[in-house]
């Protein structure tokens, strides 16, 4: 049995609760030891889930006791662990953005070109098997992609009255709705069109300034919505993000061969519509079938058994810190082209 450490058991989005289910249902995983800094929260965590873990006091005596961790923290603990899991030979899996700053993305990246173990940064969305049925389309009849449209988002942040959080401030989130949604998206470009950006317009907006604090109100310091475009050999790429307020994820891949709809609303659809590559659209649109998932905990379960399969050695297919770093090379740039007020070169 491979052993997982869980590195941050959660606080207000449970990422850890759905790494843990997923590893539970594969079977291959057992979970002997969880760390984070509220160990009376890792205690309770522990038991509502059933676990026999040792709740540990540090990271090093997390590391000492397993095999690999999953790494649930937030953003700006994200550089730390996954440099000490890399130090201790570990392999590990690392939510996304792998760091606040592109400078410690960049340190991770090249730290993980010396290290032989798996690197995993946690793109769920393309484990959702809509995603996948839309790929296996675009690989057997778009044939050349011409653009790629995408959004995605939330609504939980919609309510003014919800306090200041950390994934409002810069220094411990980075940026806001375009790092936490637009990362999806540029990972979801790569692995479902083949679509990797040279340049990369954007605008960003923050529609509520102030959230409520114990000692007041505090300022909010990154994005709320952001809309950019890129640009690069495989075609245009259009996205807009909002943590404020906005539908499930949706994906339209046009080409030469047609046009393939994602939408994730409700219990999801994939919609293609066929094109001639040397004509126009013949009328055939077609509804492709895919297994159903539960909503975004059937993501993690076919998550944590890519992250297992690649643990085992049975595939090096999966978002590598490679892939991590190029994503936030590609939302570094959206953000300092809003703030030059011009296109950005990545």
């Amino acid at each position: 049995m491979i052993r997982i450490g869980i590195v941050g058991t959660g606080n207000i989005v449970g990422i850890a609760h759905y790494h843990t289910l997923g590893l539970l249902k594969d079977g291959r995983a057992v979970i002997p030891a969880v760390f984070d800094t509220r160990m009376d929260g890792a205690a309770q965590w522990v038991r509502e889930h059933n676990l026999g873990a040792r709740v540990c006091s540090s990271y090093e005596e997390l590391l000492d006791c397993v095999d690999a961790v999953n790494i649930c923290v937030p953003n700006m603990f994200h550089f730390e662990y996954a440099i000490k899991a890399m130090k201790a030979e570990k392999h590990f899996i690392v939510e996304k953005p792998m760091a606040v700053t592109l400078e410690d993305s960049k340190r991770i990246h090249l730290t993980a070109m010396d290290f032989s173990k798996v690197n995993m940064v946690g793109f769920v969305c393309r484990y959702a098997n809509a995603v996948r049925v839309a790929k296996k389309l675009v690989e057997d009849a778009i044939g050349k992609v011409y653009t790629f449209t995408a959004w995605f988002g939330g609504k939980r942040l919609s309510d003014p009255s919800i306090g200041l959080e950390w994934r409002m401030i810069r220094k411990q989130s980075g940026s806001g709705a375009l790092g936490d949604f637009g990362s999806h998206l540029i990972d979801l470009a790569d692995y479902v069109a083949g679509q990797r950006y040279d340049t990369v317009a954007c605008q960003t907006g923050i529609f509520i300034p102030q959230r409520k604090t114990a000692l007041g109100f505090a300022e909010i310091e990154n994005d709320d919505a952001a809309v950019f475009i890129a640009n690069g050999p495989h075609g245009l790429g259009n996205f807009t993000v909002s943590r404020v307020g906005f539908d499930d994820l949706m994906l339209l891949v046009t080409g030469e061969g047609g046009m393939v709809q994602v939408s994730l609303r409700g219990a999801g659809n994939v919609t293609f519509w066929e094109k001639k590559p040397d004509g126009g659209y013949t009328g055939k649109v077609e509804n492709h079938p895919f297994a159903e998932q539960k909503p975004f905990e059937g993501w993690f379960e076919a998550e944590m058994a890519g992250y297992l399969d690649a643990i085992e050695g049975k595939t090096t297919k999966y978002p590598s810190v490679a892939q991590g770093y190029y994503v936030e090379k590609v939302l570094d740039c959206a953000e300092k082209a809003f703030q030059n007020g011009r296109v950005g070169k990545i």
